[in-house]
């Protein structure tokens, strides 16, 4: 997807300068010819940026996707899944608990049971 974009911003990119050099603005008022410049600028600058920012993670998980496959085929990675026991779920601490010191097993908090395994 990412190198689809690129290629689409890239032609967009290329239709933006077709665009604006086959319509420069034809007035006398300064501010007017230096507005549109800046103008243009911002839009052929924004489309390039993104067509080369697209391109460059295109080609990273592209890279990715190859080295992966690579992976597997020597049998470094094994894509089928872990298949869990009915009791063996992982429980996850609440991370904004302990951030906030509400759990009572941190240091400063109420520690009436032992499951803290760093001691007191």
């Amino acid at each position: 997807f990412g190198l689809v974009m690129a290629g689409a911003l890239w032609f967009a990119t290329l239709a933006l300068a077709d665009f604006f050099s086959m319509n420069p603005v034809e007035t006398d008022v300064y501010f007017v010819q230096r507005s549109s410049s800046v103008i243009r600028n911002i839009c052929m600058g924004l489309a390039s940026l993104a067509a080369g920012f697209f391109g460059v993670t295109g080609v990273g998980i592209f890279a990715l996707g190859i080295k992966v496959a690579i992976g597997v085929a020597k049998g470094e990675l094994d894509p089928t899944p872990i298949k869990k026991k009915p009791g063996e779920e992982i429980e996850l601490p609440n991370v904004w608990d302990l951030m906030m010191n509400k759990k009572p097993t941190r240091r400063g908090g109420n520690s009436n049971d032992d499951n803290n395994p760093f001691g007191n």
